[in-house]
């Protein structure tokens, strides 16, 4: 993928970079301070791109850019006084001047804050920015734009739209404060857009989110829509509880590097959607640990897929747990999805290795058109996988429309993949029906007949070394196909 993301490991040119220590002062790499600051290795190709913040770049000449420490502006920090009021006014303050907002010390309780550009906030280690369980603290956000998943993103504790060069940073917590009866269950009964986010920005530019804890997300954790040149680094995810909590959400977005995250969520662990033609593109995703995806997937293209999946790698991760697929790869509303690559990925305890789905169920945005998608040149390289906790198999299907059309997925590879299931069925199930627009997860036709792959309405399918068995005796063979051509294993 040759994107100016991915040339971050040339480390061709030093830069001395100081990310807002609050006091202002540069700290050598490897030295004692709150900010990300240091001797940073960045590639001159990315110099005019998101990762330098040219605000940010020590200059002898250049003012000091200002610390807004919330409590000047009358924060408390006590966990009990609502500070948002206090927090928005030194977020006011700083924002243009390439400065820091900055919470240390306590606990700020706060409903919905939107923060602005060419600016830090900064969250001290120690400090925590708690939600309120008010739900009249979270007003609806209403970016301009016709994107599908704003029936779900309305509501969020840190708010963000049209900003560019932000950084959100300091090693604190941020605490969405989800754990109150009114926000927990099923969606049907709590919908998504009526809970708050803990992180959303929206149709914003050059943004880094980098070494905050966030816990306790009333909806999905850290949603990223439409949004340009996006850096999420040495972040831990922690959203639990039910229902529907994602973990990373990456909608809509463009040149997107995502590094050194630990994630534990209810729902989808990282998961990258397209609810409108804008698409995802050029997505780096790498040295991830997956601890649980309670219910859902671990590493997710989809439900929402209508405009492309294009560019996107995975690599060097680790998935501890995840109920449903370690690696899913859906288009169900239009998607064309192409260049997509998982790299020494390790997995356990998971429902399917794979669930790769073509599919049409008319999910399509307003004023847009309906279309079919497609899925082509998906890669798998130097994938382990052990201890399956079901026996779905990993159902690789196109499907038939109801004009009776078949829309095929082209040019999969599989190369050293080792699989290690669980097995233990005593009789080969039947062929599962056609997909008709139910909800896309990888049981949704229960046991398949192959233990390891279940191909159906494929093109082009290469294995290059590797190997699948069971810890059970299994009735399945490893791989069965269904109008597949071009099956080669070397």
């Amino acid at each position: 993928m040759s994107r100016h993301f991915t040339a971050l490991t040339s480390l061709a040119t030093l830069l001395i970079v100081a990310c807002g220590s609050p006091d202002g002062e540069l700290v050598a790499d490897g030295g004692e301070g709150d900010a990300d600051v240091g001797v940073v290795f960045v590639d001159t190709a990315l110099v005019d791109t998101a990762l330098v913040d040219t605000a940010l770049v020590d200059t002898a000449d250049a003012a000091p850019p200002p610390t807004c420490d919330v409590r000047t502006f009358g924060a408390k920090g006590d966990g009990k006084t609502k500070d948002t009021a206090a927090i928005q006014r030194a977020i006011d303050a700083c924002a243009g001047t390439g400065g820091t907002v900055l919470l240390a010390g306590g606990t700020f309780l706060s409903g919905m804050i939107t923060l602005g550009s060419d600016m830090v906030f900064f969250v001290d280690a120690g400090a925590t920015l708690r939600g309120t369980q008010d739900d009249a603290d979270y007003p609806d956000t209403h970016p301009a734009t016709d994107n599908t998943q704003l029936l779900n993103c309305r509501k969020t504790l840190i708010y963000a739209e049209k900003a560019h060069d932000l950084r959100i940073d300091g090693r604190g917590t941020i605490d969405g404060n989800g754990n109150t009866p009114k926000w927990i269950g099923p969606s049907t009964l709590h919908p998504e857009a009526t809970r708050p986010m803990a992180i959303y920005t929206a149709q914003s530019q050059r943004v880094t989110i980098a070494h905050v804890h966030v816990v306790n997300a009333a909806m999905w954790g850290v949603v990223n829509l439409e949004a340009d040149d996006l850096w999420i680094h040495d972040v831990v995810v922690d959203t639990p509880l039910s229902g529907n909590r994602d973990g990373l959400d990456v909608v809509d977005c463009h040149h997107v590097l995502i590094e050194d995250v630990t994630i534990t969520s209810e729902d989808d662990s990282i998961c990258l959607k397209s609810g409108t033609a804008r698409g995802v593109d050029d997505v780096l995703v790498r040295r991830a640990h997956i601890v649980r995806s309670i219910v859902a997937n671990a590493l997710k293209m989809g439900t929402a897929s209508y405009g492309g999946f294009t560019h996107v790698t995975f690599e060097d991760v680790v998935i501890d747990s995840a109920d449903k697929a370690a690696m899913a790869v859906e288009s169900v509303d239009g998607a064309l999805i192409s260049d997509i690559a998982f790299r020494r990925i390790q997995f356990k305890d998971v429902g399917s290795p794979f669930f790769i789905l073509l599919g049409d169920r008319g999910g399509t945005p307003a004023g847009s058109a309906h279309r079919v998608g497609s899925i082509s040149g998906v890669h798998f390289d130097d994938i382990v996988g052990t201890s399956t906790r079901h026996t779905w198999g990993s159902p690789i299907s196109g499907t038939v429309t109801k004009d009776g059309n078949i829309h095929r997925i082209t040019d999969l590879t599989f190369t050293n993949v080792v699989l290690d299931v669980s097995g233990g069925l005593g009789s080969v199930p039947k062929d599962p029906p056609e997909y008709v627009g139910q909800y896309p997860d990888p049981n949704l036709w229960g046991d398949t007949p192959a233990y390891g792959w279940f191909f159906r309405h494929v093109d082009r399918i290469t294995f290059t070394g590797g190997s699948a068995k069971t810890a059970k005796t299994d009735a399945r063979k490893a791989t069965e196909t269904r109008d597949v051509t071009g099956l080669v294993v070397k």
